[in-house]
């Protein structure tokens, strides 16, 4: 059974990152069919686009960071023994974190001032773009934080494995 966290991440990364993505592509293929069957643009469309894929991006890298599926260089890191790779992954989790968390709030505030600023085409607040990258930030701490409690309890012993099944497999 799902738990609530799960099934708010579910809804955050996996349903609305698709309806977001199926967005892009219909409004990439209007404005391709438009500017170049119909030969005249359509801006909202392309602004569209524009939207969806900043939202597809940073709801994207959320959900890589969920599964650990972001690319690596890791070339010393394979060398490590295990301990040695949890001690780095900690180490680096919990910089991320803290930097995450720095912008965090100014990032919130910088959305939350753009409400009065609209986009040219859509006539919408900025605030609907921009509001991706809080978003953002506290999913990324959050699973942060839920991978380093899982790796300093496998640094102290207590093995424990993640039971979430990647979804596209």
């Amino acid at each position: 059974m799902k738990t609530l966290g799960k099934r708010i991440f579910d809804l955050l990364e996996i349903h609305l990152a698709t309806w977001i993505f199926i967005l892009l592509l219909i409004s990439v293929s209007i404005e391709v069919f438009s500017r170049y069957v119909l030969n005249t643009p359509t801006p909202k469309f392309f602004e569209l686009s524009i939207y969806s894929f900043v939202w597809t991006i940073y709801l994207g890298a959320a959900l890589a960071k969920r599964y650990n599926q972001h690319i690596r260089f890791d070339i010393l890191y394979r060398k490590f023994p295990r301990k040695g790779q949890l001690l780095v992954d900690i180490i680096f989790d919990s910089l991320l974190t803290i930097v995450m968390l720095i912008l965090l709030v100014p990032s919130v505030n910088y959305t939350v001032w753009n409400y009065s600023i609209k986009a040219s085409a859509l006539r919408i607040p900025w605030t609907y773009l921009l509001m991706c990258f809080p978003i953002f930030v506290v999913l990324i701490v959050l699973h942060n934080i839920r991978d380093i409690v899982h790796n300093v309890g496998q640094l102290m012993g207590k093995a424990t494995e993640r039971d979430e099944v990647l979804p596209w497999q």
